[in-house]
């Protein structure tokens, strides 16, 4: 009940200017920019006012707030879910920077580094459901997230904000922007943060840095050189019991530590050839790299040693993983735009060669083999057979994968009449993989009573016995085409109605071409031959004002076939985990998004309500999963309300509540499904100007103090904050 009156207060997402729809650019659905009214899509534009309103201190938090985007974290990050991507957000949605992508190659021990990019650095934010497969190609088919910094703004400003809060939080961000000549522009952001976490002994510092130089050397020659440096290094935790939690929502689970460093270079150059045709093209490097160490506790098995009849089990064995990711990526784009008297055409080639490496070392402490449990019932007890003999478990795993891609695209946009459009677009893309995968098992054992290493008939190989090892190596190749077909209609200057088609499509990622199973007793790895997942997708919508509201709707429909899933078994115990990829067969995504927002002279009211119900249409061969059942990790709805009310010139409230429905998600190795639970939040803020260029914000977030979790299993959770304050400066020239 507080929510719901709340809420007819103060009731909507503060997002998007929709009345001022008409002069309004956006540049991720063609490259260039283009009038949002003409668009065929269902677009969310988060420009730098709206992000200035709460003191946002990272693009995670922005995008929470955010109409269609859900939020889904694990221990290593957040991901990106839109249209009901699931389970497979990350291979699903692609992040990019000014066009550059940020999504990594990798899924597994990868996460999206969004939090790398100063706040300040940022333009606006475009958000793009369920499109851009013809421009940005695989893994496009939930949608595009473009973040656009402020690199192409030639605006002279300064800006500092500073914020303080719950946690220990303490965050810092500077920007500016100089015209140092007539043709030659600069502009600077960095961000400085630490903060402790919510749960205990969780802590994190990051550092970014964001540098553009754009330099127009005459009316048709511009280039521009931009980099970004981005690191963190600090302290979290795994998910935790829930009957832990029950006692102590801030109790940590095992210790993970981690640091991550990041940096991009790119160069463009546009050339105008004519007044009708322009020529542009991109290079970039990229290099992500991730690093942690992290505790565990649990029930470790060791297989059967030798010619040994039965395997051992070792209960709440501690055991510590060290991990590294590494991704390179570099590549060309190379595109053009052609205006001609009824429209434009736009045609490019995109060439990126991505480098993926990941190591894993996974040691166990020394344990004594007579405190294990044996498999089958034999006559003497482990104490008489292994007396004091002790053991300890390595576990090696290696990925080092290349990717090259080559990629032609086509674009038009044609003008029946001046307020009819129709847009077509093709893509073809090639992509060919190289590189390998190893693991390898081995078993040292110690003699205590001789104070060295043992020598025993248990161990074949002597005091170091391999268990297993396995080596494959990956070379595959595929082909893919994309396209796309929609009319606009404008029937207003701020109206249009649309409809489109597009087939887009998700090839495999290189960790996907390798199954781990077993074989006759052992575990091998095998091709995993997988296809490249299909998806047909068509869309309505409407956008418009009426009267003193802007409203946006649309309706969706998408099929995917062959999508992508993993099964895992033993997922818990390196030394014998299996996994499997395949294609499940087809699922089916249908769904519906409005927006509107009221101009109410100082009171400004938005709703934004998404439903999405994607469903399992059809299975092969897997066990686990039925037709009928709900894709995993989809929520089915996202509700956003709030307001903005200007009290006076220089003093303004407003205030957010965002609710997001449960999901289902499944054990693997029980098949059980898990229902996680859905949770509203509810924030308040303020902003006080004292000059024309110097302002105080304040806020409130959870402030009914919702208890809810990022990530849940059936028995583990990691929680999400409860109520927590701020308090920020803003210095703005």
């Amino acid at each position: 009940k507080k929510i719901l009156i709340f809420i007819l207060l103060i009731n909507s997402i503060i997002f998007a200017e929709g009345i001022k729809l008409s002069p309004t650019t956006i540049t991720s659905t063609t490259g260039f920019n283009t009038p949002l009214v003409e668009e065929n899509k269902n677009i969310t534009l988060i420009t730098k006012e709206d992000i200035s309103k709460k003191q946002y201190d990272n693009v995670e938090n922005i995008l929470r707030d955010t109409p269609n985007i859900v939020i889904t974290n694990t221990q290593f990050g957040p991901t990106i879910n839109l249209r009901g991507s699931g389970e497979r957000s990350m291979s699903r949605v692609k992040v990019l920077v000014d066009g550059i992508s940020l999504t990594p190659l990798e899924e597994a021990m990868g996460t999206l580094p969004i939090n790398s990019i100063p706040v300040s650095s940022i333009e606006k934010i475009e958000v793009i459901p369920g499109g851009g497969a013809t421009l940005y190609g695989s893994g496009t088919t939930g949608g595009v997230v473009n973040i656009i910094t402020i690199a192409d703004t030639r605006k002279d400003f300064f800006n500092l904000n500073t914020k303080s809060g719950s946690y220990s939080n303490r965050d810092i961000d500077i920007s500016l922007g100089q015209n140092l000549t007539d043709k030659l522009y600069l502009s600077l952001t960095s961000q400085y943060t630490n903060k402790n976490g919510y749960r205990d002994n969780e802590e994190l510092e990051s550092k970014s840095f964001n540098g553009t130089l754009d330099y127009i050397i005459n009316d048709r020659n511009r280039i521009k050189f931009q980099g970004l440096y981005f690191t963190d290094d600090g302290k979290t935790s795994t998910e935790v019991k829930k009957s832990i939690l029950a006692i102590n929502r801030k109790a940590p689970g095992e210790n993970i530590d981690f640091d991550s460093e990041r940096e991009s270079f790119s160069i463009d150059y546009e050339f105008k050839a004519n007044d009708n045709w322009t020529l542009y093209a991109n290079l970039f490097q990229t290099e992500y790299e991730r690093n942690f160490l992290q505790d565990d506790t649990r029930d470790f098995e060791i297989p059967k040693i030798g010619k040994m009849p039965f395997s051992l089990t070792l209960e709440n064995l501690k055991s510590t993983l060290d991990g590294g990711f590494i991704e390179k990526s570099k590549g060309i784009k190379l595109k053009s735009k052609y205006e001609y008297e009824n429209g434009t055409l736009i045609g490019g080639y995109d060439y990126i060669t991505t480098n993926v490496k990941r190591d894993s070392l996974v040691t166990t402490e020394r344990f004594k083999f007579a405190d294990a449990k044996i498999s089958t019932p034999i006559s003497l007890p482990p104490s008489n057979l292994f007396g004091n003999l002790e053991g300890q478990v390595i576990t090696k795993n290696k990925l080092d994968t290349d990717k090259d891609t080559h990629a032609l695209y086509l674009l038009n946009n044609y003008n029946f009449t001046e307020k009819l459009t129709l847009t077509t677009g093709i893509r073809y893309e090639h992509s060919k993989y190289n590189g390998y995968r190893s693991s390898g098992v081995t078993l040292n054992g110690y003699n205590l009573q001789e104070n060295g290493i043992m020598e025993s008939s248990i161990f074949p190989d002597g005091p170091i016995s391999e268990l297993s090892k396995d080596h494959n190596n990956i070379e595959e190749s595929n082909s893919n085409w994309a396209g796309e077909i929609g009319l606009n209609y404008r029937f207003s200057d701020v109206g249009s109605v649309y409809t489109r088609y597009e087939r887009g499509f998700i090839s495999p990622l290189p960790s996907q071409l390798t199954n781990k199973i077993e074989i006759n007793g052992i575990k091998t790895y095998t091709d995993s031959n997988l296809k490249s997942e299909t998806i047909d997708s068509i869309e309505f919508g409407l956008k418009n004002m009426v009267g003193n509201s802007f409203i946006t709707t649309s309706i969706f429909l998408s099929q995917t076939d062959d999508e992508i899933t993993t099964l895992d078994k033993n997922a818990n115990n390196p030394a014998l985990k299996e996994w499997r990829f395949e294609n499940i067969g087809q699922t089916r995504r249908i769904g519906a998004e409005i927006f509107i927002q009221q101009y109410l002279d100082r009171l400004t009211l938005t709703e934004s309500i998404t439903y999405i119900d994607a469903e399992i249409t059809k299975v092969n061969s897997n066990e686990w999963l039925k037709k009928g059942d709900k894709v995993p990790m989809v929520s089915d709805w996202k509700i956003s309300l709030g307001a903005d009310y200007a009290l006076t010139e220089k003093f303004s409230l407003g205030g957010t509540y965002v609710y997001n429905s449960g999901y289902e998600k499944r054990e693997l190795e029980s098949y059980n499904k898990i229902k996680t639970s859905g949770f509203g939040v509810t924030d308040i803020y303020g902003n006080y100007k004292i000059k024309d260029y110097l302002s105080v914000k304040i806020g409130v977030n959870n402030i009914f103090n919702e208890q809810y979790n990022y990530f849940e299993t059936a028995t583990t959770v990691i929680p999400a904050p409860e109520r927590n304050y701020y308090v920020g400066f803003s210095l703005n020239f």
